[in-house]
């Protein structure tokens, strides 16, 4: 019986319930790690694993455990690829970051929203930024009512961000990280999962202590959180997604903001989310409530 045979043969005997794409999967991870333990001096021994089918059998059987155990909690059919893929397919998203500097410090807010070819708006503090691909950040300060040098640390996060025409998981996560996390293999985290609808995976830094995690729902596979920590100081970013159908023209566009920042009847408050559009038609500003306008009414 060839190897992969009598792996399949072995993934079927085992009392946990997995798909046929699952089913590639373990069968793929564990013929590579089996060759790899076929190669000479691994343990201390000479040996062709492969001459004996009683010893292939134990370790395939050791392999398959730990193998479906990740896949019981990454499947049906959810792997990294799968969330990273099904992330670039979202026509718009919002994320709320907090960042710590420290673990007793209090943590600094950013408001991110992204929109088609690259379209980016933020804030942080008292400051709007505005980004496109093709064009310089345009910051505002919304109590001074003016144009002004964008945030240091906004500019950083946007730049990072670059030219997202179509969104990419890992270009969030690099940004997040401050680049630190890049090119880094997501890997299940099942101690993290408490709910069949979650899937999580930890990113590992390569080269110091921190490490990212990403929590994603099984069945739309989008990341709804992302947590980055180092150990050292206890410094943090906390990120919450957001995702909706689509936003006006008017919420991306610099010109519009700084028409609108100009009209009193918009307090700093209104401006900080002006034009934003609940998906679920609820007010956003308080402009929105004193003129007594949904969002089905402003279209």
């Amino acid at each position: 019986m060839k190897p992969e045979e009598r792996i399949k043969g072995l993934i079927n005997e085992s009392d946990v319930v997995t798909g046929p794409e699952s089913d590639e999967r373990i069968l793929g991870d564990a013929l590579e790690h089996l060759e790899k333990l076929k190669k000479p001096g691994r343990a201390g021994t000479q040996r062709n694993i492969w001459s004996t089918i009683g010893k292939l059998a134990a370790a395939a059987m050791i392999v398959i455990a730990a193998l479906v155990g990740i896949y019981q909690f990454a499947a049906p059919g959810v792997a990294w690829a799968d969330v990273a893929a099904r992330f670039r397919t979202v026509p718009f998203f919002g994320a709320t970051i907090y960042i710590k500097d420290y673990a007793l410090l209090e943590p600094r807010q950013l408001e991110l929203w992204m929109g088609p070819e690259g379209r980016a708006r933020m804030r942080i503090g008292q400051q709007v930024i505005f980004g496109r691909p093709d064009q310089a950040l345009k910051a505002f300060d919304i109590r001074r009512r003016m144009v002004v040098e964008p945030d240091q640390q906004a500019v950083e996060l946007l730049d990072m961000l670059g030219d997202m025409e179509e969104y990419s998981l890992e270009t969030v996560i690099r940004s997040i990280s401050g680049g630190k996390l890049v090119d880094v293999t997501p890997l299940v985290n099942a101690d993290a999962v408490i709910s069949e609808d979650m899937v999580v995976f930890d990113v590992p830094s390569n080269d110091g202590p921190e490490w990212l995690r990403v929590y994603a729902l099984r069945e739309s596979r989008l990341p709804v959180g992302i947590r980055m920590w180092n150990p050292r100081g206890g410094s943090s970013v906390d990120v919450f997604i957001s995702y909706f159908r689509r936003q006006p023209d008017e919420f991306f566009d610099a010109s519009t903001f700084t028409t609108t920042l100009s009209d009193q009847s918009y307090t700093e408050v209104d401006l900080a989310h002006v034009f934003l559009k609940d998906p679920g038609g609820r007010f956003i500003t308080e402009k929105d409530m004193r003129e007594g306008k949904s969002n089905d009414e402003r279209k």
